[in-house]
């Protein structure tokens, strides 16, 4: 996510404060990889678990913390447990679009 989509809530002091606090939701672990934060301030990043692009919005059920390999990997895609969750409504085509 470029800096130019951040919100002010996600940086400095205000953004570790809510990185921690995600993060412990999550049981201070990666969402994607659930690799364990020695400190999820400096370890974590923010990511939008349904992409910034689809649904420009940056808010708190819909980020995760994730550490920054997975946060690269997943880019701007669907994660795996929502298009298997979207499955039963999307047709060939759609599937298509989203390849």
């Amino acid at each position: 996510m470029s800096s130019r989509h951040r919100c002010g809530h996600m940086r400095g002091d205000k953004g570790r404060r809510k990185r921690v606090r995600i993060a412990r939701q999550q049981g201070n672990r990666c969402f994607y990889c659930r690799t364990p934060f020695k400190d999820a301030a400096a370890e974590g990043t923010f990511d939008h678990y349904l992409p910034y692009v689809l649904w420009p919005r940056n808010v708190v059920f819909n980020l995760v913390v994730a550490c920054k390999p997975c946060n690269v990997a997943k880019g701007e895609t669907l994660p795996l447990g929502l298009l298997l969750a979207l499955r039963p409504w999307l047709d060939r085509d759609a599937l298509k679009v989203a390849a």
